[in-house]
């Protein structure tokens, strides 16, 4: 193992419908590069990285994992990546996070201990759950949620040994819903 590398995988959520922004997310482009590339970059740290979703794009060239469960919600991307993860500890990371960066991860990264089992951030008024650490441990409280039809990752941190660090309101985490958020995106971006 490199020695830059966190011995942590990395998930990339890109199973959405997209309904309020109205194509994939994860193929648009800031600066001449699509949101998915920027993320991917942003992770190169990491020892293993993959792409969730519900079927593979026939033009992805990432490793792609299809979402373990029929249902649509995070929860079922962290399902998948606890199930698929060869690390103990993950990073569940979704697509409309474009301005995410390695210095994110690496002060959440410094919060791991041996008795956390999520590190969140909280950033712009509400928890960044998908933008997050989660250890393996948590396999059975995530299986337990969904036998249940709680599918909240909010309500989740309630259920483990959550670190939630304070990030105020850092433009890291514009979350991209809308092409209104796109172009305040851009605005910043150039």
């Amino acid at each position: 193992m490199l020695k830059n590398k966190y011995p942590a995988s990395t998930f990339i959520l890109i199973g959405g419908k997209s309904e309020r922004f109205g194509s994939p997310k994860w193929r648009t482009l800031i600066r001449e590069e699509s949101v998915l590339d920027r993320i991917w970059k942003s992770c190169e740290n990491f020892e293993n990285r993959y792409v969730i979703g519900k079927t593979k794009p026939t033009d992805l060239d990432k490793p792609f994992i299809c979402d373990k469960l029929k249902f649509e919600a995070p929860i079922n991307g962290l399902y998948t990546a606890l199930k698929y993860s060869k690390t103990d500890w993950l990073l569940l990371l979704a697509c409309d996070l474009p301005l995410v960066d390695v210095n994110i991860f690496e002060y959440l990264w410094n919060f791991k201990t041996n008795d956390i089992d999520c590190i969140v951030p909280y950033s712009n008024h509400q928890y960044q759950v998908t933008c997050a650490f989660y250890h393996r441990r948590v396999l059975p409280i995530i299986l337990s949620e969904i036998k249940a039809n709680n599918y909240s990752l909010v309500k989740l941190l309630e259920k483990m040994n959550s670190a939630v660090i304070k990030f105020n309101d850092d433009i890291r985490f514009w979350n991209m819903n809308t092409t209104q958020d796109l172009k305040k995106i851009n605005n910043f971006c150039t």
